[in-house]
């Protein structure tokens, strides 16, 4: 087995080829199925979990991702199982049970959720459930909801715990990032983000871990300033150098905002109108908590809509609308969707996963799918211990020779407090590693002349290399000043093409 030369710089290509030599080696045994598998990966979407605590808002917050109400939100037997949801050519829903085997599964549409029947299977039987759906969300990653961690149903969380492979060497993740969402930063959950972070690259880093600050107009039992505090609490947790060396970045959501403002009707819209013609006074006075909310004398709208209200939008929500109603700034649904969607943080969220999932999912997948051959190549080993070797040798080849593999290694080390950079730095290693354009791999505006780029491509080269070669650096450092320079030649050489 001879790995692709210099001229392969495709991570897809580079790791296909190492399928296509491994495949050689395991054909007719049980790893086959593996390698194909693997290969099989790189073409799809990236995949990003959401995990968290019981209660926390996952399926919540992938309804508004997704900006449909796929997701339960219930305690259901199907929040005990980790559900998939991709994009499909139409809708169907199918189980992929313990033994195997794929069943299709009924479903229908119940007030706008959708609901699953498990018919006769028993959620023991359920290794997990997928969803197809055709959602132009879904088109670039594929969401994966899982069981709450510290479940009461401890079978929920080992679920998780064996999807996620956490505290297992010997198995890789299926996701390829991960969102976790918390209430606050708890003992428990800074303990998850450790286990799924890694020292080394092989495995899991805080490259691929994003950490949400959910529910956050319930802060301060959803007082008027909630999102606020929500936000200074998600900037200290950012500062934090712990913190950081365990996810990428912090960032508050109100999920139930999110959800809803993708799927309010105007029936509900017409609803709050109506609240917000009540006399002042008594208005100020029903808002000031659930109970007095709900009591039936303080409104003429029945109590079950205004039971709904709450389960649709929270305190908070229904607050924030009535208030933006009586400030002219909303009439119809629409109106109300686009207000609640910018107050929850969600535009925030997508663009975060952009520039550090989306944007990077060739090498968060071929990292992935690169940690899994290993997997393979030292199973490999127990049947042929010569073949096995070189498998490994060829995977860390690969991984050493690929510059996209560096640029999330440089990512790693500035995360992790291994290199020590200013502010300034660190924004620049964040653009250098995130993918995009050229003009905005360079910092460029998008009608930058190619003489432009290749002017700050010049300049960051010799920047970069200059400190590189300083007597002084440790390894890392030098190591990664070095990726920096060789990643503005890569621009460099872009714009020659």
């Amino acid at each position: 087995m001879s790995a692709p030369g210099p001229a392969s710089h495709n991570v897809a290509e580079r790791v296909n080829y190492l399928c296509d030599q491994a495949m050689v080696a395991v054909h007719g045994t049980p790893l086959a199925d593996q390698i194909t598998a693997i290969r099989q990966r790189m073409s799809e979407p990236l995949r990003v979990a959401i995990a968290g605590r019981v209660k926390a808002g996952k399926s919540t917050l992938l309804n508004g991702l997704v900006g449909e109400r796929l997701a339960p939100t219930d305690a259901g037997e199907c929040t005990k199982v980790v559900s998939w949801y991709r994009q499909g050519f139409g809708y169907e829903v199918r189980a992929t049970l313990t033994n195997g085997e794929s069943r299709e599964l009924r479903f229908r549409r119940d007030d706008g959720r959708l609901d699953i029947n498990l018919g006769r299977f028993n959620i023991e039987e359920i290794d997990r459930i997928d969803v197809a759906w055709p959602s132009s969300n879904l088109a670039r990653v594929t969401l994966i909801d899982t069981p709450g961690l510290a479940s009461l149903t401890r079978a929920a969380s080992v679920r998780t715990h064996d999807f996620l492979a956490l505290g297992n060497e010997d198995r890789q993740s299926e996701a390829d990032a991960v969102l976790y969402l918390m209430r606050h930063m708890h003992r428990r959950d800074a303990e998850f983000l450790e286990a799924f972070f890694d020292e080394s690259l092989a495995n899991t880093s805080p490259v691929n871990a994003i950490a949400v600050l959910s529910r956050a107009d319930e802060i301060g039992a959803g007082r008027p300033d909630a999102l606020d505090s929500a936000a200074h609490i998600a900037n200290r947790y950012s500062d934090d150098e712990r913190i950081r060396a365990l996810c990428v970045s912090v960032r508050p959501v109100a999920g139930l905002l999110a959800e809803t403002g993708a799927t309010l009707e105007e029936h509900e819209a017409a609803s709050l109108r109506a609240l917000a013609g009540i006399e002042e006074t008594e208005l100020q006075s029903m808002l000031l908590s659930v109970d007095r909310f709900l009591k039936p004398e303080t409104s003429d709208l029945l109590v079950e809509t205004r039971q709904d209200l709450l389960g649709r939008l929270g305190l908070f929500g229904v607050r924030l609308a009535i208030r933006k109603i009586q400030a002219g700034e909303a009439v119809s649904a629409v109106d109300l969707s686009r207000i609640l969607i910018d107050a929850s943080g969600l535009e925030e969220l997508r663009a975060l996963l952009e520039q550090h999932f989306t944007a990077r999912a060739l090498a968060l997948k071929g990292r992935s799918a690169l940690a899994s051959l290993r997997n393979c190549a030292n199973d490999l080993i127990q049947l042929d211990r010569n073949t096995g070797r070189r498998l490994l040798g060829e995977i860390e080849q690969v991984e050493s020779a690929t510059h996209a593999f560096a640029e999330l290694r440089l990512l790693h080390m500035m995360l992790t407090a291994q290199i020590r950079l200013s502010d300034d730095e660190q924004a620049e290693v964040n653009r250098l590693t995130g993918g995009g354009t050229l003009e905005q791999r360079a910092g460029l505006d998008p009608d930058a002349t190619d003489e432009q780029i290749q002017q700050v491509a010049l300049a960051g080269i010799a920047r970069w290399r200059q400190r590189a070669s300083s007597p002084l650096l440790d390894r890392n450092q030098a190591d990664a000043f070095e990726i920096a320079a060789r990643s503005y030649e890569g621009i460099y050489a872009g714009v020659a093409r």
